[in-house]
């Protein structure tokens, strides 16, 4: 055979072999998405094979190099390429479905970035293996957090950290024992029950972050049982004597806040849903509001009352934004009422109030003037009534008294009837 045919035919061995390795890559190929990857079969062991594959691999057609291995008991997001002078990297992302594919995907993208800016991954995360201390941690931490949640600053949370885990940040994670974690969060649990779950979760949430993310191999201290959080229910709402002084206390804040806080108490609403309150989801006509993002996830319809219909159609006029209630904020819409309920509560004399209260306030309004409790279910968009009925209507004591007035004259003259 000359060496022409030769070097052809060695080609054409090559062009097929290539071809069979890309058909079979294709063969693993599959592209992520929660069903797809809840789809996955769990891999089963061939016992009859001397040396049986523990494991299957597939690979996202979306994103380069992310994959998930399928083990006999786990799927797990990696990413894997070989790099350049740094040989061949397989870098653990997370186990599905503790990490759903669209946080695994961002995080694959953000380790081809870091190679790309010849950043070695593998090796960064083998250091950060070596155990650090709460303070390190909790600075991670509170950067992945805020990652996750598109750059949101809790304050809540470091207000807990510097009031009861500030004092540990110089120790080291094994340090921080199942029974110092334990007597701290009972010391808080005595005193403020829903309090001591909120700090033991943000306790387990970091030590979980540092278990799965930077590959610390201790126990988690803050995994015990949390407290029923039933707590003790808030009744608190304006009053029939204590109306007045409310009215008079709106005149102390803008006219814009005046005709938010009226729209609370006047359509039982949540605080979010009407500061966030828009012209194309109301019909002033027929006195309706759309709610196309609740709580719940689902659409409602609240009712508009006739005097909220006029305050909104007088608005109307003057409006140069898509929201009732404009702000220069990030959102475009009124996000901070604090100051103004503050001036509302001087003004009015009823310290204890809050600006949620109004929502029970309607509830219980509506219950004493006899509207039926379905209703009001309906207007503050609950799902189930025994919500409605246990944590929202409270009888006033006016009517209270005369419902008992009317009962005992009826015992009396049914009494003397007999006589």
């Amino acid at each position: 055979m000359s060496s022409k045919k030769r070097s052809k035919r060695s080609k054409k061995l090559l062009l097929r072999g290539k071809i069979a390795r890309r058909e079979e890559a294709k063969k693993t190929e599959l592209k992520f998405g929660k069903r797809t990857i809840s789809a996955l079969p769990l891999h089963v062991v061939d016992r009859s094979l001397d040396k049986p594959p523990l494991y299957y691999v597939k690979r996202d057609t979306v994103t380069p190099h992310f994959c998930i291995r399928v083990t006999p008991t786990t799927k797990t997001f990696f990413w894997e390429k070989t790099v350049k002078e740094k040989g061949q990297k397989r870098i653990t992302i997370g186990r599905f479905p503790e990490i759903n594919v669209e946080q695994a995907r961002e995080i694959a993208d953000d380790i081809a970035a870091d190679y790309a800016k010849g950043i070695d991954v593998q090796e960064s995360r083998t250091s950060a293996r070596e155990e650090m201390t709460l303070g390190e941690l909790w600075l991670d931490y509170r950067e992945h957090r805020q990652r996750k949640i598109e750059g949101k600053y809790s304050p809540t949370l470091e207000r807990l950290w510097k009031r009861f885990y500030k004092k540990w940040e110089n120790k080291k994670l094994s340090e921080i024992t199942f029974e110092k974690a334990r007597r701290m969060i009972l010391q808080i649990r005595k005193r403020a029950p829903i309090r001591a779950n909120r700090i033991q979760r943000q306790g387990q949430a970091m030590f979980n972050y540092a278990r799965r993310e930077l590959r610390w191999k201790g126990d988690n201290p803050f995994n015990f049982a949390f407290v029923s959080e039933k707590g003790r229910a808030r009744k608190a709402r304006v009053k029939p004597h204590e109306m007045p002084q409310f009215m008079k206390g709106l005149e102390a804040c803008s006219a814009d806040m005046r005709v938010l806080f009226l729209c609370l108490l006047f359509t039982g609403r949540r605080v979010g849903e009407v500061r966030a309150m828009r012209w194309v989801d109301l019909d002033l006509e027929t006195g309706l509001w759309n709610l196309p993002d609740t709580k719940s996830g689902e659409e409602q319809e609240a009712a508009l009352p006739t005097a909220v219909v006029e305050m909104l159609a007088a608005r109307q006029r003057q409006a140069k934004s898509k929201w009732v209630f404009p702000s220069p904020s990030k959102s475009g819409h009124v996000e901070e009422i604090k100051k103004a309920w503050k001036e509302v509560r001087e003004a009015s004399g009823l310290h204890h109030l809050q600006a949620r209260d109004l929502r029970r306030t309607l509830a219980s309004w509506a219950q004493d003037v006899n509207v039926p409790i379905a209703a009001v279910q309906a207007q503050l968009g609950h799902a189930s009534i025994t919500t409605t009925a246990k944590h929202y209507t409270s009888i006033d004591e006016t009517v209270q008294r005369a419902a008992m007035d009317t009962t005992v004259a009826s015992m009396i003259e049914a009494a003397n009837s007999s006589n």
